[in-house]
C-alpha cells in the first residue's frame, strides 16, 4: 500500500472514530440528582502514583494534556 493510500485510510479511520465517540457521548445518562458539572474548569490537584513499569507518574507530566482518570473499587 503506498503512503498516500495509508494517509487517506488513516484519515477515514479518524473520522469514523470521532463519529463513534460523538454518538456514544450522546447516549450518556444525566448526572444523578444533586450532582452537576463545574461551571468553570477545575485545576487538577498535584499527585504522584507508581506506574506498572516501576516509574512514577506525576500530575505535572500531564500538564496541557487531556487526562481521563478511571477509578474502581473492590469493596
Amino acid at each position: 500500500m503506498n503512503p498516500l493510500h495509508k494517509r487517506v485510510l488513516r484519515g477515514w479511520m479518524m473520522v469514523f472514530a470521532m463519529a463513534v465517540s460523538i454518538v456514544s457521548a450522546a447516549d450518556l445518562p444525566p448526572l444523578p440528582q444533586g450532582l452537576s458539572a463545574p461551571a468553570k474548569p477545575v485545576k487538577m490537584q498535584a499527585f504522584s502514583l507508581p506506574t506498572a513499569a516501576g516509574g512514577i507518574a506525576k500530575a505535572d507530566d500531564y500538564k496541557g494534556k487531556v487526562l481521563i482518570a478511571r477509578f474502581w473499587a473492590t469493596w
